[in-house]
């Protein structure tokens, strides 16, 4: 099975939707045509670090909903178990960036810093507000919601494993 570091999650498994076994599935991707493309799906259960290969699953379009039905599950108490589970796919399924791109997923772990070179921690995860993605930082017992945009993230620096920003820890 792949290593933890080498997938890259492409949906989250959200509530059951019917009572049949089927769940509701968010795409993190783009779109769901390029999540679909990418091969070989694999699960990392809710509370787990293991990444298993996804056998037998039915994804279906049921208007602008996308579900997902596992093999052997066709209930929604059974199906209730992979809520909040991640899809993923190995990092080598992704196409090629170029040296300015990255995936937001390499964004986690992160350290974020200001001008001043206070720090608000590290990326948690990445909130997809529709209208722009906001970075959940962590500090000690601290959260920071800082809004991925021009006027207030300057620098992704890889080599120094470091997001540079312009916010301020009163800024609500």
């Amino acid at each position: 099975m792949p290593k933890q570091e080498t997938m890259i999650t492409v949906a989250k498994v959200g509530a059951p939707y019917r009572l049949k076994g089927e769940l509701k599935l968010y795409v993190l991707s783009d779109s769901v045509e390029t999540a679909l493309s990418y091969g070989k799906w694999f699960i990392q259960r809710h509370r787990s670090n293991k990444w298993v290969l996804l056998e037998n699953e039915k994804v279906t379009r049921l208007g602008d909903k996308l579900l997902i039905q596992f093999d052997g599950v066709h209930t929604k108490e059974d199906a209730a178990l992979f809520t909040n589970s991640l899809i993923g796919v190995p990092r080598e399924a992704l196409p090629q960036l170029t040296e300015d791109e990255f995936y937001w997923s390499d964004l986690i772990g992160l350290d974020v810093v200001n001008e001043k070179g206070q720090s608000f921690g590290v990326v948690k995860d990445i909130i997809e507000t529709g209208a722009n993605e906001v970075l959940l930082c962590q500090a000690d017992k601290k959260e920071y919601l800082i809004p991925f945009v021009e006027d207030y993230v300057i620098d992704v620096d890889f080599n120094k494993r470091e997001v540079l920003t312009r916010w301020q820890y009163d800024y609500v």
